[in-house]
């Protein structure tokens, strides 16, 4: 009974209307590597891990070995990225909570030759909170590109035109 009462209360989420996140994509043309990073509110990601999980879970400034592996493995059930239409393994490498934001910075991804696409499935967060808007932002050979996805447009591909 007490286990029922517990998931109950995982799935009451904050009842403001507005929910953001931002993950950045940059590629180092001296490393040859994309580094990227996903910037979001604690609070949200905290009540999606812990439907996630179906455990309570509480980030702070020490993340535990069992909260990483939750949270890389919720990391790519809700968000994949293909380059020149090959998916890419995420893995987190580093976790960074401030109370109100968490920070989490994926491990590399290497990449030796020119990129003609990039697409993107990203659902983070929106199953417990539709209203969701996720911003993906996109940094190659010195330009920007972003994609503005929420709940009715979860995917999107940015091609790079040929110089």
């Amino acid at each position: 009974m007490i286990n029922y009462i517990v998931l109950l209360l995982l799935l009451i989420r904050p009842t403001h209307d507005f929910h953001t996140s931002w993950m950045n994509i940059t590629y180092e043309e001296k490393t040859k590597t994309f580094n990227a990073s996903w910037h979001t509110d604690t609070e949200h990601l905290e009540a999606c891990l812990s439907v996630f999980s179906s455990k309570e879970i509480h980030l702070d400034s020490k993340i535990t070995a069992e909260q990483k592996v939750i949270i890389e493995d919720y990391l790519n059930e809700n968000f994949s990225m293909s380059i020149d239409e090959k998916n890419k393994n995420l893995t987190v490498s580093a976790i960074e909570v401030n109370f109100a934001e968490t920070f989490i910075h994926l491990n590399p991804i290497k990449h030796q030759k020119k990129v003609s696409s990039i697409a993107i499935e990203n659902h983070l967060l929106i199953k417990q909170f539709p209203n969701q808007k996720n911003m993906v932002q996109i940094n190659y050979e010195g330009l920007k590109y972003s994609m503005l996805l929420n709940g009715k447009k979860t995917s999107g591909t940015i091609f790079f035109d040929d110089k």
